[in-house]
């Protein structure tokens, strides 16, 4: 692989500081947010978004938005309950079904039963699912009970995304994981025993002195527990994290190795597609066939609305942007129909196989010259493929996709706003 880009994009979100760059956000108030959601609702997609900010452990990787749990969750869990049922009285949510409710974190389990049951009890009474709905809550193994989980399916969530990282001792240690490798399978093959959904997990590859047969026994394992989806992620040091600060203190030496990383990351998608009952849904997520639709990703980078719930949580209704800074305080800003967009082409950009119609859709004439200026310059570096119908990412192409993501929002954009 030509090595064309000084470092490896590991997530999409650089592309938001292309958009603040040039379109400037409008401030607007919850009056106007509450104007909005007082009219009926458009007719597209729309997921809700729960955020829950604490864990009762702290994953060494992790800068998320979040914090060490200490004492009870009563007064969030009732603080999450009154804030649907507060927008639960608008046209907004009362007058069409939502897709997707999506609960993150944090640890969204590190709830109490009771709690579990305040907060889906009111979510029953206030929201209207679509028939095909999709409602998710990420997960640890160490904080979910019978209990809870019966408490879950009672009020329809059909969908976990446990985060594992890794299922080999060094790789579970490195991470600050609970449970050995195989007290891990385990509990896995009991959870998919007894829920009633899709059981999804996270794969975080490439820690210190990983080996390809490490993640070659984590595919093993993935096949033969027939998890629905995994997220697989390369290790990324976020600033604030526990990792962060032991690398500062020389407690642990991360030495980047490109070659390693593609090596992993092709091994990861080869060995768990090659019998055909996986496929790539999305750059960062692979999908057992009749599995896990990950409907969420899909509201989220087609342009859906995401309506965000709790503290720390962020989305976007119509053309108004809003973050959930604390209990009392939001921010909200109007969002242009360029940004709107610009945002939207990220979004399908993120799939292994970009369809040109869907391009024409969002981009004008010009705008889409641009983008098959660089879609061609991609294509002579074998990144891409062409048919009649669309754009393909190749092998190479998905291990840097993110970055090739970015390098067209911003070519188009800066074309567009070029003196």
């Amino acid at each position: 692989m030509e090595i064309i880009f000084e470092k490896r994009m590991k997530s999409h979100h650089d592309v938001g500081g292309i958009l603040n760059k040039y379109l400037e956000k409008k401030i607007v108030t919850e009056s106007d947010l509450m104007e909005f959601l007082n009219k009926s609702p458009e007719n597209i997609p729309r997921a809700i978004y729960v955020h829950t900010p604490y864990c009762d452990k702290i994953c060494s990787f992790c800068n998320l938005n979040r914090k060490q749990l200490q004492g009870s969750l009563d007064e969030y869990s009732n603080f999450i309950a009154s804030e649907f049922k507060k927008y639960g009285k608008t046209k907004y949510f009362q007058e069409r079904d939502f897709e997707v409710i999506f609960f993150g974190g944090g640890t969204p389990t590190v709830y109490k039963p009771n709690q579990l049951e305040i907060i889906l009890k009111s979510i029953q009474e206030n929201v209207s699912l679509a028939p095909k709905y999709e409602f998710t809550f990420e997960t640890t193994l160490h904080n979910l009970s019978k209990e809870k989980l019966n408490i879950m399916m009672k009020y329809g969530v059909n969908r976990l995304s446990v985060g594992i990282q890794s299922f080999s001792e060094e790789g579970r240690k490195f991470y600050n994981r609970t449970f050995t490798k195989e007290e891990t399978i385990d509990k896995l093959k009991k959870l998919k025993e007894y829920f009633k959904g899709d059981v999804c997990i996270d794969i975080i590859y490439n820690y210190p002195n990983q080996k390809e047969e490490d993640i070659k026994e984590d595919i093993k394992i993935i096949k033969e527990l027939e998890i629905s989806s995994v997220s697989f992620y390369s290790l990324m040091i976020h600033e604030g994290s526990n990792l962060s600060k032991d690398i500062k203190n020389e407690k642990v030496k991360i030495i980047e190795n490109l070659e390693k990383e593609k090596k992993l990351h092709d091994i990861f998608i080869e060995e768990l597609c090659k019998d055909e009952k996986y496929y790539i849904l999305e750059l960062t997520k692979i999908a057992k066939k009749n599995g896990d639709n990950y409907q969420y990703i899909k509201v989220r980078n087609n342009g859906g609305d995401t309506f965000p719930i709790g503290v720390g949580a962020g989305g976007n209704v119509g053309n108004i942007s809003i973050f959930r800074m604390n209990k009392n305080l939001s921010f909200f800003s109007n969002i242009s129909n360029l940004h709107k967009k610009f945002s939207l082409l990220s979004g399908l950009l993120q799939f292994p196989i970009i369809q040109k119609n869907e391009i024409k859709k969002i981009l004008d004439k010009k705008e889409y010259n641009y983008f098959l200026d660089k879609i061609n310059e991609f294509k002579e570096k074998k990144l891409f493929i062409e048919n009649e119908k669309s754009f393909i990412f190749t092998k190479d192409g998905i291990f840097l996709g993110n970055n090739i993501g970015y390098e067209i929002v911003k070519y188009i954009v800066e074309k567009v706003f070029e003196k």
